[in-house]
């Protein structure tokens, strides 16, 4: 083999090998998992997690203007999964209760009232209750709200979009008379995800780039003017069985 043509084989195997070895470090540090210990979840697995989080939901009329802001206190249970899975398969309320919420008209979530302008409470009394039940989450029917963690261009640098959030409140509005109003507020959301110790920390917020959800709003059956929720407030996901949890 000519000196030449030992040079051009050469070259093409350092050519090959460097390609290689971007595709390999591509590999290596593949964007939007979850990792668990350092490392990913592995194919055919999942990793259970627990949060509790407090999160407000604060309730805009047509025009923008906040008319209630409600606090709801839950232990959210779930699972990550590989390829940057995520999913919400159950809510309680907090220990030492911790009672299985439901979809309407089974077991409810008690919430805060914070701000009740129109009158979202459970009676007349200023800042009384709110009850909250799921939506479309059921793990015995195997309704999960699932997400997946999208790699930005800038920051925030991950995003976790939910494919759909939903929930139902049930309150009363003031007015002559006053009536029972039950809310369906259901849609797309997303929010930015942080590594933070042992966990990842999701904020909800609309700097964030959450989107509302928008809410269809009854009484006794007929619709009236529709609203929308924004959830804010922001949610550590930690790994149930202990042991750093992470996005890379």
């Amino acid at each position: 083999m000519s000196k030449i043509t030992h040079i051009k084989f050469l070259g093409l195997a350092l050519f090959a090998l460097f390609a290689f070895s971007a595709v390999a470090a591509a590999s290596a540090f593949a964007a939007d998992e979850w990792l668990w210990k350092g490392s990913p979840i592995p194919a055919g697995q999942e990793l259970a997690t627990d949060t509790e989080a407090t999160l407000t939901l604060d309730i805009l009329n047509a025009a923008g203007v906040l008319i209630n802001e409600i606090d709801c206190s839950a232990l959210f249970e779930g699972a990550v999964l590989p390829g940057g899975v995520d999913l919400v398969l159950d809510v309680y309320s907090l220990p030492p209760a911790q009672v299985l919420i439901e979809e309407l008209p089974g077991t409810s979530l008690t919430c805060e009232n914070l701000v009740d302008v129109e009158g979202c409470r459970l009676s007349t009394e200023a800042g009384s209750e709110t009850l909250l039940w799921v939506d479309e989450l059921s793990l015995t029917m195997a309704l999960t709200w699932e997400s997946l963690i999208e790699l930005m261009a800038t920051a925030p640098l991950f995003l976790d979009d939910f494919h759909n959030v939903a929930f139902e409140l049930l309150c009363i509005l003031l007015g002559s008379p006053v009536t029972d109003l039950e809310s369906l507020c259901s849609g797309l959301t997303s929010g930015a995800l942080e590594n933070e110790g042992e966990g990842v920390l999701l904020e909800l917020s609309a700097t964030a780039g959450s989107e509302a959800l928008n809410c269809i709003n009854t009484i006794g059956g007929m619709e009236v003017a529709k609203t929308s929720a924004d959830i804010v407030g922001d949610v550590l996901i930690l790994s149930e069985n202990g042991g750093a949890l992470a996005v890379s």
